[in-house]
């Protein structure tokens, strides 16, 4: 298993865990916070920077 999918699958199974622990009323927990924050600000540029790139490629 590469490096990369180990860390995607890390991360996914990070925002499951702060998923389930809402669920159960332990949603307020600091450090889960901060990991589950840190994991979508970084999806979310990646996808952002994916968009960019195709418009790119499909108008310039």
């Amino acid at each position: 298993m590469a490096l990369l999918q180990f860390l995607i699958i890390s991360a996914i199974c990070m925002v499951l865990i702060k998923f389930v622990a809402s669920w159960f009323g332990y949603g307020n927990i600091p450090i889960l916070n901060k990991l589950v924050t840190i994991i979508l600000s970084v999806f979310v540029t990646f996808e952002i920077i994916q968009l960019v790139q195709a418009i790119i490629v499909k108008f310039g």
